[in-house]
């Protein structure tokens, strides 16, 4: 099972007030329904939910459930960072970034990984950091540019916060523009590492030596 943890002020057609809630999100891949209802009793028993949607679902539909509630146009600003306790400090700055957060639009998720996801060898993918027990995706999205400084602020103070307690690793989406073709590459670096990023500029020089898929985050071919 995957589980995602999401704290974020909701919308208000969600009637859930203005505080920030809490989400809990999770997928259960296996046709082994009856274990997946098991471990779902456990979530339950643990936590009793204000709310509950438990459905089968296709994965096309799981990744585009939330499509309405990031509009076109909007401006968005992210950061993410891996770590491996949830320890008293690491809970009290989410509990405190969490009452902090009192605007729709502006959350942040705990990924709890381990699992199959951290069986893999840390060297057969370009993933980073598979031995992270946890990730956490902090991100905010809002219509008015009045709000960059404020909004901005929080995801940064949110993960200067987390930096000692962080793992080190980075996910590629959660970049910001690189802008020339030498931040770009140190991106890269930053997120794989020298022996991946060796690897993955091979593969760029064979299939795409001319750079022709560069609006992603990109690695240079040289």
């Amino acid at each position: 099972m995957t589980v995602i943890v999401t704290f974020m002020t909701p919308p208000p057609e969600f009637e859930l007030g203005d505080d920030p809630v809490m989400l809990t999100g999770f997928v259960w891949a296996s046709a082994d329904r009856a274990a997946g209802d098991g471990v779902v009793d456990g979530l339950r028993a643990a936590i009793r939910p204000d709310v509950e949607v438990i459905a089968p679902t296709t994965w096309t539909a799981w990744q585009s459930a939330a499509d309405g509630l990031f509009p076109k146009g909007v401006r968005a600003y992210w950061k993410n960072t891996s770590f491996d306790r949830l320890d008293d400090a690491t809970i009290d700055i989410i509990c405190r970034r969490g009452r902090e957060q009192t605007w729709f639009g502006t959350g942040f998720d705990i990924h709890v990984m381990d699992g199959a996801f951290g069986r893999v060898d840390e060297d057969a993918t370009p993933f980073p950091g598979r031995s992270a027990r946890y990730w956490l995706n902090i991100y905010g999205y809002w219509p008015d540019a009045a709000d960059d400084p404020a909004r901005t602020a929080f995801v940064r103070g949110f993960a200067a916060d987390m930096a000692p307690h962080a793992g080190g690793a980075q996910y590629v989406n959660f970049l910001g523009n690189e802008g020339s073709a030498s931040e770009a590459r140190a991106g890269a670096l930053a997120v794989y590492g020298p022996a991946k990023l060796e690897r993955l500029t091979a593969l760029k020089r064979r299939y795409d030596p001319d750079n022709l898929f560069r609006l992603n985050h990109n690695i240079p071919p040289d």
